[in-house]
């Protein structure tokens, strides 16, 4: 490999933002399940479950927020990173089930904001 390379490869997820993109989301969903465990352990191990649950749904919606900013415009974007910010959506459901609720709210925005920047630099090319 190149000294000077600067993104970072993830297995056959990718490389760089796509590759992080796609983990982000991948974790994210995958949250679901330990609140699914953690729903049949005791009380106080519960409420410490489902803070762990919201904040990989919180830190995966922050990376994409993140990743979303830095490449605004589809023409910017490197290959495949529209389609993750698309399904991104579905992190909504990952944070209603422990209803966390900036979460269920900002989930959905992204693919909006997706549509939205694809929206204007169709405007400006026109």
């Amino acid at each position: 490999m190149e000294a000077n390379r600067q993104s970072r490869t993830f297995g056959r997820l990718g490389e760089g933002p796509t590759g992080l993109a796609k983990l982000c989301l991948i974790v994210g969903m995958c949250s679901i399940f330990i609140a699914a465990l953690g729903s049949s352990a005791p009380d106080p191990a519960k409420d410490v479950i489902y803070w762990i649950q919201r904040a990989i749904v919180g830190g995966a919606i922050v990376v994409l927020l993140t990743i979303f900013f830095k490449y605004p415009l589809p023409s910017q974007r490197p290959e495949g990173l529209t389609g993750v910010f698309i399904a991104s959506a579905g992190l909504f459901l990952a944070a209603w089930v422990t209803g966390i609720w900036p979460g269920v709210f900002i989930a959905p925005l992204l693919p909006l904001l997706v549509v939205g920047s694809w929206c204007v630099e169709r405007l400006r090319r026109g």
